[in-house]
């Protein structure tokens, strides 16, 4: 099967940790592409950044979807998701949707967003999902999408130090990793902490897989 990733900010590295962070989970059929658009915001940390950010995401997913099962939107604030699933009839996941969705199955769960801007955002999400009678706490790294990127170990500090924070006076159950360049810190802070934590990327690329071996389609597109 063949998936489409696509981290709608401009970021060659954080597509590329993206990139790398999901070969290594990947099932054994699955062929990745993971690309990101040439025009649009660095980073995707406000409101703006998602409107300004969406029209060339949609670009590349109209464009390369025909050779594609799915497609997997990797930016935690799932920008354009309904646009994309109205544009085409293969599945398009979200990687927030999905990893709430599947961290709410363990308990009382964390974000851990980049910043307190977003906390807001994070909280009216959730409700929107649903599972707001899940949700335990958003609380911010205080660290911004591009400095996650380029300081990985700082951002596994700040990931441990909070969701330690998290589990300790909010009683999480589980943790979200709530930013795409978080990708791969999630073994080593549940094995620190003691408990789940999910990172988007995966939990979303085994969504995809899942309904593309079913061949799922959408009607009328």
């Amino acid at each position: 099967m063949r998936i489409l990733v696509v981290n709608p900010n401009t970021s060659g590295s954080m597509t590329d940790r993206i990139r790398r962070e999901l070969e290594a989970v990947k099932g054994r059929e699955t062929e990745l592409t993971v690309v990101n658009p040439t025009a649009g915001p660095a980073a995707i940390e406000s409101a703006e950044d998602e409107a300004l950010a969406i029209p060339p995401m949609l670009d590349l997913i109209r464009e390369a979807a025909p050779r594609h099962d799915a497609v997997i939107i990797a930016c935690f604030s799932d920008p354009g998701l309904d646009e994309a699933r109205a544009l085409v009839s293969i599945p398009v996941v979200g990687i927030e949707e999905s990893s709430l969705s599947a961290a709410a199955r363990f308990g009382r769960f964390t974000i851990l967003t980049p910043r307190a801007s977003r906390v807001p955002a994070k909280i009216e999400h959730v409700r929107r999902l649903g599972l707001g009678g899940r949700l335990a706490s958003v609380r911010p790294l205080e660290m911004g999408v591009l400095e996650i990127d380029a300081d990985p170990e700082g951002a596994a500090a700040r990931v441990l130090e909070v969701g330690g924070v998290a589990v300790r006076d909010d009683d999480a159950e589980v943790l979200v990793l709530g930013c795409a360049g978080l990708a791969g810190h999630a073994a080593a802070v549940s094995r620190a902490l003691g408990v789940p934590v999910v990172d988007p990327n995966a939990v979303a690329l085994a969504t995809a897989e899942t309904l593309a071996e079913r061949r799922l389609r959408r009607r009328g597109v």
